[in-house]
Formats: C-alpha cells, sequence, structure tokens
C-alpha cells in the first residue's frame, strides 16, 4: 500500500508531504484547486512520461518519491524487471527527479534505475481509474491474471507449466539432433580445417614470451657481447688489487685489530667477483650472434601472431578454442541418440501438456461464467442497469501447435492454450466491445470498480485509485458506490478523488486539497480532516460550497450512519 508520498516544484505544488491510511482514503477539495496533481504525481513515479511543463515556473527540478509497503514476495517479477535486482524487506521507495536540462532520474530504494523499471514495479503496485492512462485493467494481457486469480488456479497453473517445461527440455534436444544436415557438414568441415591449422603451427603456452626475451638478445647480441667481454677484461687486474688489498690489511692487522674485522668482507668480494666474471665469460659464450637463429625466432612469432589475428584471439584463447573444436569434432563422431525413442517421448509429453491445459482451459471457463454474472449484477447496483459483461476465452490454431485436443492443435505456452479479453456493453442496442474502447470517466470508473469488488482480495494489487468516479452519478447510486468502495478497503487500500458527500462521508481518512496565496502565488497544499473539520467539509460539498446550519447537521448524520 502508498504510505507516503512527497512532491516538490510539481506544477503549483511547492512542497507537500501526504501520510496515507490503509483502508478507504478520500480526496475532495474544489475544481482547479490541484486535487488530481496528486495522480499526477503518482503516476510520475510510476513510470508515466515526465513532461518538463510539470516543473513549477521557476525551479531547475520537479521531484516525486512514492514510499510503499509490500510484501517482496509478490512483487519478485516486478523487482527483477529491465535486468535489475532491488533489495527491498518490506518497504520500497520510488523517486523520480525531473530536471529542465537533462533527463530525469530514477531511484529505488536509493539505486539508480529506469523509467521502465517503474512501470514495471507500478503495475504491480498501483490500479488506476479514472481520467488518466495508468489503468492495469485495461491491459489485455493482463486479463488472462484476473481470471487465473478468480478462478483460484495455481495448482493447474503448475501443472501445465511444469508439463510446459518438460516438453520444451524434449523439444530443444529434438532440434539439436535434427541440425540441418549440410549445415552440419559445414561446420563439421571449417573446425576440421582449423584444427589442422592450428595443429601444423602447434603453439605452446606462453611461447611468444619465451620467443621475444630470445630475440631481445639475439638482436643486441654483439653489444651484449662486448659488455660482457669488458667485464671479463677487467677481472683479473680487479682481483689483482683485491690480493694486494687483501695482504695489506693482514700486515695491518699486526697493530690494529679493526683490521682484521675488514678482511671477511674483502674475501666476500673476492668470491663475488670471481662469480661475476664465471657468470660474465658464460654469458659472452651465450651471446654470440647467431643471424640463423634469429630468423628462426622471427618466422615463429610472425607465424603464431598471424594465426592469433586471424582468429581474433590471444595465445591462450587460441589453445583453449583448439581444444574445444577437437572436442565437438570427437563427439560429433559418436553415435547419434535414437530420434525414434525420443520422439515417442515428445508425444507422452505433448499428450501431458496437452491434458494440463485442457484441465486450466475448463477450470478458467467455468469462472468466466460465473466472474460474467457477478461483474453484471454490481454494475447494475451501481447504476448501469443495462450493462453486459463478458470474459472471453480464444485459442489460436495452428499446424505446429504444442496442445492436441479432439484432432486440432493449438499454440500454447507456460501460462495454457487460453487468451483472454473482458468485452463490455453499456447501453442497450450497443455490441459488446473490448473493455479498453467502451467508456470513459466516471462509468469506466464504475465498471472497474465492479470488476474490482468481484476480484476482491484476489489481484493482489495493494492500491487502488478511483479519480473522481462520482462523473454522472448523485443520489442513492453515489451512496452504493461509496459503499462498494468501502467494502473493497478490506482487500485494498482505496484513494478516492470525489465530489459528493455519499462518498466522501464513508472514508476512514479524508484529505482536503486546497490552494492558498504564499508570497503572491498559488500554492497546493493538503489537509488531513478530522473531528469538526471533517463535518464542515462534508457540509460544503451537500451545499453550494459554504457550510450552513442544516448542512452541518446532514453531515453529522452521514458521518454517524457510516455503518
Amino acid at each position: 500500500m502508498l504510505k507516503q508520498l512527497k512532491i516538490k516544484n510539481f506544477a503549483i505544488v511547492d512542497e507537500i508531504t501526504v501520510q496515507f491510511g490503509t483502508g478507504f482514503n478520500v480526496i475532495t477539495g474544489e475544481t482547479g484547486v490541484g486535487k488530481s496533481l496528486l495522480v499526477d504525481a503518482l503516476n510520475v513515479v510510476l513510470g508515466d512520461r515526465a513532461y518538463r511543463e510539470l516543473i513549477r515556473e521557476g525551479s531547475e527540478f520537479a521531484w516525486v518519491e512514492a514510499e510503499f509497503s509490500i510484501n517482496p514476495d509478490q512483487l519478485k517479477q516486478g523487482l527483477a524487471a529491465g535486468n535489475g535486482q532491488f533489495s527491498v524487506g518490506e518497504k520500497l521507495v520510488l523517486t523520480r527527479e525531473i530536471r529542465l536540462q537533462g533527463s530525469s532520474k530514477v531511484w529505488i530504494n536509493g539505486v539508480a534505475a529506469t523509467v521502465q523499471q517503474l512501470k514495471s514495479l507500478g503495475e504491480l503496485l498501483v490500479d488506476l481509474h479514472g481520467q488518466h492512462e495508468h489503468q492495469y485493467l485495461l491491459n489485455e494481457d493482463h486479463h488472462i491474471d484476473f481470471l487465473d486469480a478468480y478462478a483460484e488456479t495455481e495448482a493447474e497453473l503448475e501443472a501445465v507449466a511444469d508439463a510446459y517445461k518438460k516438453l520444451q527440455a524434449l523439444l530443444a534436444r529434438l532440434r539439436t539432433i535434427e541440425m540441418d544436415q549440410t549445415q552440419f557438414r559445414e561446420k563439421q568441415q571449417l573446425y576440421q580445417f582449423q584444427l589442422k591449422e592450428i595443429q601444423d603451427v602447434d603453439p605452446r603456452p606462453d611461447e611468444l614470451e619465451m620467443l621475444e626475451q630470445e630475440r631481445r638478445l639475439l638482436e643486441n647480441a654483439q653489444r651484449l657481447n662486448e659488455l660482457a667481454g669488458e667485464i671479463t677484461a677487467l677481472a683479473p687486474d680487479a682481483t689483482a688489487r683485491i690480493a694486494k688489498i687483501q695482504k695489506q690489511l693482514e700486515e695491518l692487522r699486526r697493530f690494529d685489530d679493526e683490521a682484521a674485522g675488514y678482511l671477511p668482507e674483502i674475501d666476500a668480494a673476492a668470491v663475488s667477483l670471481e662469480e661475476v666474471a664465471e657468470w660474465a665469460e658464460h654469458f659472452q659464450a651465450k651471446t654470440r650472434a647467431d643471424p640463423a637463429r634469429l630468423e628462426t625466432i622471427h618466422q615463429r612469432i610472425t607465424q603464431i601472431q598471424h594465426l592469433c589475428q586471424k582468429y581474433n584471439r590471444t595465445l591462450p584463447e587460441l589453445i583453449r578454442y583448439q581444444v574445444e573444436i577437437g572436442q565437438w569434432l570427437k563427439e560429433s563422431q559418436e553415435e547419434q541418440p535414437d530420434k525414434d525413442a525420443l520422439n515417442r517421448q515428445i508425444e507422452d509429453a505433448r499428450r501431458v501438456y496437452s491434458a494440463a491445459c485442457r484441465m486450466l482451459s475448463e477450470k478458467r471457463a467455468s469462472a468466466a461464467r460465473e466472474m460474467n454474472q457477478q461483474v453484471v449484477e454490481k454494475l447494475k447496483r451501481l447504476g448501469i442497469p443495462h450493462a453486459r459483461f463478458e470474459v472471453q476465452l480464444s485459442r489460436e490454431e495452428t499446424p505446429a501447435g504444442l496442445v492436441e485436443l479432439g484432432g486440432q492443435r493449438f499454440t500454447g505456452n507456460e501460462r495454457g492454450m487460453d487468451r483472454t479479453a473482458f468485452w463490455m456493453q453499456t447501453n442497450p442496442g450497443e455490441s459488446l466491445r473490448p473493455l479498453v474502447r467502451v467508456a470513459s470517466g466516471g462509468e469506466v470508473s464504475r465498471m472497474m470498480l465492479a470488476i474490482k469488488a468481484t476480484l476482491s482480495g484476489r489481484d493482489r494489487i495493494g492500491t487502488v485509485i478511483f479519480d473522481e468516479i462520482d462523473t454522472g452519478i448523485s443520489g442513492k447510486i453515489a451512496r452504493i458506490v461509496g459503499h462498494e468502495l468501502a467494502n473493497l478497503s478490506r482487500f485494498h487500500q482505496i484513494l478516492c478523488i470525489t465530489h459528493l458527500p455519499q462518498i466522501a462521508s464513508l472514508a476512514d481518512e479524508h484529505y482536503r486539497v486546497e490552494k492558498v496565496v504564499q508570497n503572491g502565488r498559488a500554492v497546493t497544499r493538503v489537509k488531513p480532516l478530522s473531528g469538526d473539520a471533517r463535518v464542515d467539509e462534508i457540509a460544503k460539498l451537500l451545499g453550494t460550497g459554504e457550510a450552513t446550519a442544516a448542512s452541518v447537521e446532514s453531515a453529522r448524520e452521514m458521518l454517524g450512519a457510516k455503518s
């Protein structure tokens, strides 16, 4: 449910925060004060298009934040929408910022998100009916969800999904086996050629690195040989000097014990110098110029680099690719599975899937007939006496269909084989038409109210909003609409914008929207009403905008008769 809505710099709203109750919430106020701006702002934070014109004049941005209390298990699909995952507990905070310069920004629980992710969540959080386009029930893609919720088909849906998954796995296996033979041979020949080409070169891990190191030595062989030779030439003279120093220290220690301390160091220097000389002699022999070997290395490096470039792979990747295609070629030579046995398994799986689809479809058809009657009864009670409502179930026949019934084949998926659409007729002499094309304003809102009341507690959408549901109704029908909304609030949080005291007096929470002038500018304010303030508001709705003694008394009677 919607716990809190914060709005800043949005149209004529400077900054407001509204806390909503769990049950039946009504919003009243004079025409033009900004009641529907609350719905507009909520629409924006639920993913509807955001126009820069909505930014309050003189401001650089508009900002809307909606906080919901939720059951995370019911929102797994929406939380994962658009390749994003958002960690939530029992609170979900949606935030959107519209800027004059640059694109709008979106956050879900403080994590940057996309507008599409907001929209996916919005369809699971809020159902809006009235003057706006955010109408979950008007999306035919969701009609089958409502029918399944009414029919309580969880077990049948699970059976269909399980059978569909098994059938798809078998069909995927068959498609693999029945790969086009020409395509298969082409792939086999390509892999054979590539494997031979790589094997002919026979690259080894780290070979390039070692070759490059040897190449650098050979390319600089002359200079390196000269340096090593100089070390070798200097070594005898240095050795003689060290020997002389050793002799002198031996003589000095006869007179000064401190001189003896340096003898180990000069001995170590003599050993180190001898080792350096030996290494230089060995290095000099190793680094003699070898043009033939250098040319061989150049050719080998070029050969490996060309192969890597041709296959667009690094040397380690090329070696892994060699192993992969070798394994594929080995497996391609193995005996193929028994296709006849696999086809028999597929037909068995198709029969199981078809039977599960049939059971699901029969339960839907039975529930649809009951749902038709209940919705029509509620529409008549809500002041649409000639209404007709029909849940239309259809199937798509195709020779390649997965579902086989009575010698016919139909398309199917993990939800079965049925397509569902709600059709309506509101006036005598008219034909049934899709729900989305039937009516507008208060009439369509009452139709939605009838459907929502029929589905009470089954569609799992927490918040339902009715924007000016009272258009075209009054008196007794208005009171009936109010009672239906109150009853519906036992299963959903209800937010209703209304002008009718018959509806407003039945609410659990009442908010008045008003426009005031502050610092020379009009701003919208939202006030929660209770006690005498609420009585006065109901009295104003009963009269001409001003509370009188008679209207106050009538308002008290209405509020007292709420039950």
